[in-house]
């Protein structure tokens, strides 16, 4: 039996997170990987169209604490998450398997490390099931 890996869709501000790698790079390092303006502009409702298009976590990362690139959108995603994380039983979902990192990292190497310990921690609580799984890309492009 093939042990479950967890597929993650990864948000990540474009101002604070892997800026400096080739995109094209980036993409193939992280494998649902969306690119935002700014973590603030995430809402909801795209959290949980991933889970609906097969996530089993979603990571959103974000500018450090006092330094977002248009002025509070990282505290304005930061209450959003913790709302969100409130309501997720209520749909099924451990709000565990929503994730935000504020922090800086230009040349993105710390995000597959980031990854891979949610990953770690997701697996035990084995896949979300809310979909029909497939072999396609979970972004919510």
């Amino acid at each position: 039996m093939k042990s479950f890996e967890p597929r993650i869709v990864c948000f990540s501000c474009n101002f604070g997170w892997g800026y400096l790698t080739d995109p094209e790079v980036r993409g193939i390092r992280i494998r649902d990987w969306v690119p935002v303006v700014c973590s603030g502009k995430i809402d909801a409702t795209h959290i949980l169209k991933a889970f609906r298009k097969g996530a089993d976590g979603v990571l959103i990362l974000g500018c450090v604490d006092g330094d977002c690139h248009f002025q509070d959108g990282n505290y304005q995603t930061r209450k959003k998450v913790l709302l969100l994380q409130r309501v997720l039983p209520s749909f099924g979902i451990d709000p565990r398997r929503v994730r935000i990192e504020l922090s800086l990292d230009p040349e993105g190497n710390s995000i597959s490390k980031i990854i891979d310990d949610m990953s770690r921690d997701l697996r035990p609580m084995g896949p979300l099931g809310l979909h029909e799984r497939s072999e396609k890309s979970v972004g919510v492009k």
